[in-house]
């Protein structure tokens, strides 16, 4: 019984030696661990913080693109501008949805409730509206019929 004791004591040493070893050459072959995982630098090597490009919206739906001018195809709004301004036109969540007009981001609603806040309804059913500036005094709404 005793030798049965012993055999299983210096098997279990074995594998566990041999395990510990196999984990680490595993872990330099490429396998990877939680314990080891690295994350990536969040500057790119050779670039200053000024040259990298932010992206802000990137959780924003996209529904409205084109490479034209704003002005040649969207008209401001100065009455939705002024409504804009005092907060009683604007997104329901601020650049939620985006339009990408001549490359240039811009908030973006229809005439749809979790898109829009109107409580005086001053949106129509058939346009679009662009924001730039929504929450400052300076907002601007500019509108387009689709």
């Amino acid at each position: 019984m005793r030798n049965h004791l012993t055999n299983f004591i210096s098997t279990a040493l074995i594998c566990a030696a041999f395990a510990v070893s196999s984990h680490d050459t595993f872990a330099q072959s490429g396998y990877m661990t939680p314990n080891n995982i690295t994350r990536k630098p969040l500057l790119k090597p050779g670039l200053p913080n000024q040259q990298l490009k932010k992206e802000r919206y990137l959780g924003s739906r996209l529904i409205y693109s084109t490479a034209d001018p704003l002005r040649e195809i969207f008209t401001k709004d100065t009455g939705l501008s002024k409504a804009c301004q005092r907060g009683r036109f604007k997104q329901v969540k601020s650049m939620q949805y985006i339009a990408v007009v001549n490359g240039r981001k811009y908030g973006a609603a229809l005439y749809q409730r979790n898109m829009l806040h109107d409580p005086q309804k001053l949106a129509e059913k058939d346009k679009i509206y662009l924001f730039k500036g929504q929450g400052t005094s300076s907002c601007r709404v500019y509108q387009k019929r689709i």
